[in-house]
This record gives structure tokens, sequence and C-alpha cells, in this order.
């Protein structure tokens, strides 16, 4: 599976499940099957551009190893790295944050930037980069390259495994990991309310499809608006973001056996070592149709709390909010709500800074 997909499935080779518990191997098969998924010197510069710009937002460009990366920069303080979700090249960009940054902005130094070969990004400069482990490397070196020290990290849905497998592999900085509307794997496992819903949309593959898969996962009429869709069809539309969804469509990137296997790594260093001891927080919407079973009356949320049990195991700073009358985007349909829970939970972990771990936190 390429990256394209973006929806973490996590399958535990046969080697490794030997070693495991029971309890375990549930809570990993409960994760698999609900679970969405170098620097450069070059400084950075203004380069703007308006049709991809929403929310008075402007763009700034940087070289991240030879990858002209688009990002919003606002604020000042403690830098916070926010990251998006949604299929490469398709229909998510930094842009999705545009409620959420001018208010955030007033507290932290707020860097939102667009992925690989995402909105305005350029694409890899290898195809092997199409894959999780070359988004983490984005990103990490997205961070040396502005020198930007320890961070505040967060990403929704696929951005969100991304931040998560960041954290897991360079740990040291993060100050604090928050994670927002982790989904299924695709095809969905059970089947989900989303999975119906997304019969009456056009080809995933072309923007038309992207745009009504986007639309379908949000719960409010209000959540995007024509300002974001004008500037979503424009980046989509551009020569690059063809040229990578062709790239992953003919197959190039990781294979559906490499991604699970890379998951399944990231997964059991949290089972087994406790990489993740910083502060986490996980944030949810109630009415997320991508974990919401298609029999089940209401969301069960069954894939944010299989990955919380896992974090949970041997973190006792991971804690789990969940908005109501909120769907996949909670953060774009409820801003303020959104932004006042973040600021004040980081400033909690501010003033009260976790020690380390009392003992050894064990899976029954």
């Amino acid at each position: 599976m390429s990256v394209a997909t973006l929806a973490p499935e996590v399958r535990v080779p046969s080697s490794r499940a030997n070693r495991m518990t029971a309890g375990t191997r549930r809570l990993v098969a409960c994760f698999a099957s609900l679970l969405a998924w170098g620097a450069s010197s070059t400084l950075a510069q203004d380069k703007p551009d308006p049709k991809s710009e929403i929310g008075g937002l402007k763009s700034k460009f940087v070289d991240v190893n030879g990858v002209n990366a688009r990002y919003y920069e606002a604020g000042q303080g403690e830098p916070m790295v926010m990251v998006h979700g949604g299929f490469t090249a398709g229909s998510s960009t930094a842009n999705v944050f545009s409620r959420n940054i001018p208010g955030l902005a007033k507290h932290f130094h707020i860097y939102a930037v667009d992925r690989l070969a995402s909105g305005m990004s350029g694409n890899p400069t290898s195809d092997k980069q199409y894959s999780y482990q070359g988004d983490v490397d984005f990103v990490y070196s997205f961070i040396e390259t502005l020198k930007l020290g320890k961070v505040h990290l967060v990403g929704h849905s696929a951005g969100g495994a991304i931040v998560l497998y960041l954290a897991i592999e360079h740990p040291d900085i993060a100050r604090t990991l928050t994670i927002l509307a982790v989904g299924p794997e695709n095809p969905p496992q059970p089947q989900t309310q989303l999975a119906n819903m997304l019969k009456k949309c056009p080809d995933q593959t072309q923007y038309t499809g992207l745009k009504c898969r986007v639309s379908e996962l949000a719960w409010l009429e209000t959540t995007f608006d024509d300002e974001y869709w004008k500037a979503d069809e424009y980046m989509a539309s551009l020569p690059k973001s063809k040229e990578a969804r062709d790239k992953l469509r003919s197959g190039s990137g990781e294979s559906q056996q490499a991604a699970a296997a890379y998951r399944d790594k990231m997964l059991e260093r949290i089972m087994s070592e406790g990489t993740l001891q910083m502060p986490v927080l996980m944030v949810a919407g109630k009415n997320d149709v991508l974990d919401w079973g298609e029999s089940d009356a209401s969301a069960q949320l069954k894939g944010e709390m299989a990955l919380f049990d896992i974090i949970a195991a041997k973190n006792t700073k991971v804690q789990l909010f969940v908005f109501n009358n909120a769907g996949h985007f909670m953060y774009r349909e409820h801003p303020e709500e959104f932004n006042a829970l973040l600021v004040t939970w980081i400033d909690y972990w501010k003033n009260n800074p976790p020690q380390p771990p009392a003992g050894d936190f064990q899976l029954p």
C-alpha cells in the first residue's frame, strides 16, 4: 500500500506475534482494523501564491533536501509544527488549519507545512519517498532546516500517524504530541458509515472524488467554504500534483507489506520500549464516520480507544478528549473550543513538567 491510502493497517508478523501476550495481540488487532491512519541550510523566503492561500495567511517556502516546501508561519513563543492528513497530492494541505492558526499564534510560534507532494510542496526527489518514512523524514528535516529545536507536534488523521512515528523515532524533539482523528485502514475493516457514503463519490484518483470524500468526512455543513475549495482545487490540479497521483497509481512508493511492517515496528516500540514519554493528547470527533461502524447506532471510537490503550500502557501522560457534534475535522468545526483545549493542555504540562516513569507498565 502506498502512502496515498494513508490509512494505517497494522499486522503483526508471525515472528513477533509469538512473543506478544494475548492482550497485546487483541489491542494491535483492534488498532489494525480502526487506525487511520536530512536538512538544507537554504533560508526560508516569502513567495506569495494567492490562489493557494486562505484565511489571510501568507505562504513561505524553504528548501528541504531538494524539495521546495510550502508552509505558514505565525506567532511567537514555543514552536508548534502542524501536519495535515489526507491522501498524498490529494485534498488536504496546511490550509486545513486556517481557522486554528490565528488563535494558536497568540500563544505559540506556528509552522503548518504542506507534506511531500501535497499542496504547494514539491514532489519527492526519489519515488521511495512516497511512504510514511518519507513523510516522517521530510517533517523532521523541515524542523531541522528551520532550526526549531524542541517543538509541539500536532497531526491530523494520516498526519497524526506521521507525527506519532516521528515522535517515536526522534523523541527528543517533541515537547508534546497531539494526535487528531485517528481512522481505520483502507478498505475499512469492519465496514464503516463512510464506506457506504463513498459509494456515491466519483473516482478518488481524480480531484472530484477526493473532494467528495473530504466532504463526507465533515460533520457540519460549515466545515469548509468556497474559499477553501477554490484554493484546494487549484493546488490539486497543478501538474506536479497530477504527476504524484499518477506515480502512486502506477505503484511507486512502498508496498502494502512494507507499510504494514513499518507500522508494526513503530507500535511494538511503543509497547515494548515505552518510547513515548512526552505528554500525549488524543482528540476525536464523536461523529467521525471514519470510525463509526456500519451497524453501530453511534460511533464507538474503537480506533481512538485502541491507540489510547497502546500508548497508555507505558505512558501515564496520555489523555483523550472527545468533541460532541463533531466529525473528522473537529478542530475546524469548533476552532475556538479546540484552540482553548490545546492551549490549556500544553500550559498545564509546561507548568507541571512530566517526571520519568516510576515503573515498568505491562499490558495484560
